[in-house]
């Protein structure tokens, strides 16, 4: 069996572990039948050769999550409300900017009124600004003018900064698909970016209130780097239980619309999301990387280890349970499972724990409420028997 590797980043991991296996790199195809794996771009996914890949590593589309206007409305119309996680959001174009007037004439805010606006299907902070009038919208707009398609949402103005800086979260998904199932692992190891100078209020210098990985000082990791500033709590029991909320609810709304390149494939997609938060440590999605995902600036480690985790997770013909992960040291989380049309995921650790809570109880409620039963159908016995004694 062959496999062909185009992977940017991580293309020595890759073909090592595979080689390993013992499995044969192609330069390109070499007219097989079958090949094992292929590692492509998201705009190569439609290639013919790529579809004679039993294992590949795109979806046939990424829209509904990558897309921004197309994920908040998806969401909207699966869960019929719009959850605290996801900031007010509006779509609009160049011809309808009259449809969006009104925020910049009814503020329901305290304080200054001030929006962010981006491209509707771009990534890597490209377009991506701050206005606080129509007018500074349609100037922004004119310099961007490779742009339609835009969003307008409610920015967050109060967050929490590290080393003074605001910053953001980026967490990784490996999400897998076959035609019996659906699974999705939230990685355990992450980034944080910040901005390039420190925060002040009332300004829209794009250094001070938008992060990014723009040099090696403005990267640091989750979770240790964030304990380290804010307490190992705050990130076990506060911030990572609406990082899985945020993650597993945002593909939950999605599952149907996801597709393998070719139908009976197995495929994965790596997903980036930003994650925002604020000084009160709630989360907000900023967007989900999924045509491309960029890992600049990384250390060793992370280096040697992210892709050979991914395809421990990728290439067993069967999903991996939270224990088995456990079991194999691989740090992941399974935060979704679908199979068969219904959703078996439990809420990742925090429902393990919620179950493990009930198995507790219940095997307590049975072991106490058994012997109960047995001594009151004793006392009934003695009951009747004592009453036949006397008639």
């Amino acid at each position: 069996m062959s496999f062909i590797n185009d992977n940017h980043y991580f293309k020595d991991s890759i073909s090592a572990q595979l080689k390993g296996m013992g499995y044969r790199e192609l330069a390109k195809d070499d007219g097989s039948n079958k090949i094992y794996y292929c590692d492509v771009n998201y705009n190569d996914r439609k290639n013919p050769t790529f579809n004679k890949c039993e294992i590949v590593n795109q979806l046939d589309n990424v829209n509904p999550l990558g897309n921004k206007k197309e994920q908040y409305e998806l969401h909207m119309k699966y869960y019929k409300k719009r959850p605290e996680y996801l900031p007010f959001t509006m779509s609009f174009s160049r011809e309808n900017l009259d449809d969006i007037s009104s925020l910049f004439i009814n503020n329901p805010k305290d304080g200054p009124l001030v929006y962010i606006v981006k491209p509707e299907n771009d990534s890597f902070r490209n377009g991506v600004g701050l206005v606080k009038s129509k007018m500074e919208l349609i100037a922004h707009l004119d310099e961007f003018d490779m742009y339609d398609d835009w969003i307008i949402q409610d920015y967050i103005g109060n967050p929490l900064l590290l080393n003074g800086k605001k910053f953001h979260f980026r967490i990784y998904v490996i999400y897998v698909q076959t035609k019996d199932y659906q699974v999705a692992y939230l990685s355990r190891v992450g980034f944080i970016y910040t901005a390039n100078k420190e925060f002040m209020e009332d300004t829209f210098d794009p250094d001070i209130v938008l992060s990014g990985e723009s040099t090696p000082k403005n990267v640091f990791y989750v979770p240790e780097d964030f304990q380290k500033n804010f307490g190992k709590s705050k990130w076990d029991d506060v911030v990572l239980p609406q990082i899985v909320k945020i993650t597993r609810e945002t593909l939950t709304s999605v599952l149907d619309l996801l597709k393998c390149p070719r139908g009976n494939q197995k495929c994965f997609k790596i997903l980036g999301y930003d994650i925002l938060i604020d000084n009160d440590y709630r989360c907000y999605l900023a967007e989900i990387n999924a045509r491309g995902v960029t890992y600049k600036y990384p250390n060793q480690q992370f280096l040697d280890t992210f892709y050979k985790n991914i395809l421990k997770l990728v290439l067993p013909n069967e999903p991996l349970s939270n224990k088995e992960l456990k079991m194999k040291g691989i740090p992941y989380e399974r935060i979704l499972y679908k199979r068969g049309g219904e959703i078996m995921e439990n809420f990742g650790n925090q429902g393990d724990k919620k179950l493990d809570k009930v198995a507790r109880f219940n095997n307590f409620y049975m072991k106490l409420i058994f012997p109960f039963l047995g001594l009151v159908l004793l006392l009934l016995i003695i009951q009747i028997n004592w009453k036949d004694l006397f008639h």
